[in-house]
């Protein structure tokens, strides 16, 4: 079982509706640009990644030579950063993943669970996810697409559950695959809130599905979504 773990939640930073149509308008640039290489998109981001790489050594410095215990001001500063550069490292990936793409692959479905919970944790809080599956599963991924496309759904029912009035409330989101006439199906489900209308975690995960050959269905069951993916075990 995988524990999200990070210091106190603080406003998501991703929540801003002008992400999707900053996307949209890189899109469309990139459209209508075919002469410019994709490497004009790979070195903006590759700049940003040095950027926050610059800021994540730097307070792991300061954090080293400042006990928290003399100057618990500093101390909590240093995890916000931290917190921070590690939700928009995450920030840029899915970015990455949506305007860019990638080349379409065979992947092991661990793998890909995997990556997306790596994306997801800093914004987890004390949310517990746990992943089952029959057996080996291999999907079709696009780059990084199917990463951020689970990422970004688990953390938006994170999120979501983060509401509860309840304190000292545990949200708990179950992933489950389950193979059926030659596709794959994810089921993610929480045992918090549903997701929020209007949100763009779910619409990117859409645009993302479309990527793959993927459907993304929220679900009325239950809070949660599934994803139907190809198979190709």
């Amino acid at each position: 079982m995988y524990r999200g773990r990070g210091p106190t939640r603080h406003p998501m930073l991703t929540d801003e509706k002008t992400f999707l149509v900053a996307r949209s308008n890189l899109a469309k640039h990139m459209d209508s640009q075919t002469s410019e290489p994709a490497s004009i998109w790979s070195g903006i981001l590759h700049e940003f990644r040095n950027h926050l790489a610059s800021i994540a050594a730097a307070t792991t410095e300061v954090k080293a030579v400042t006990p928290s215990a003399v100057v618990p001001e500093i101390s909590d500063a240093l995890l916000r950063t931290e917190w921070s550069t590690q939700r928009m490292t995450a920030l840029v990936t899915f970015v990455d993943a949506a305007v860019r793409g990638g080349a379409l692959a065979t992947v092991d479905l661990d793998k890909v669970i995997e990556g997306a919970l790596r994306l997801a944790a800093p914004a987890l809080g004390r949310v517990a996810v746990s992943f089952d599956k029959p057996h080996r599963i291999d999907v079709r991924n696009r780059g990084t697409a199917l990463e951020c496309l689970i990422a970004g759904l688990v953390i938006e029912l994170a999120n979501a559950g983060s509401k509860a009035p309840d304190a000292t409330y545990r949200q708990q989101i179950d992933v489950h695959a389950d193979i059926g006439r030659g596709a794959t199906v994810l089921w993610i489900d929480s045992s918090g809130l549903g997701p929020r209308p209007g949100s763009w975690r779910v619409a990117l995960a859409h645009d993302l599905a479309s990527q793959i050959g993927a459907t993304v269905t929220a679900s009325n069951a239950f809070a949660g979504f599934a994803i139907r993916l190809d198979s190709s075990s």
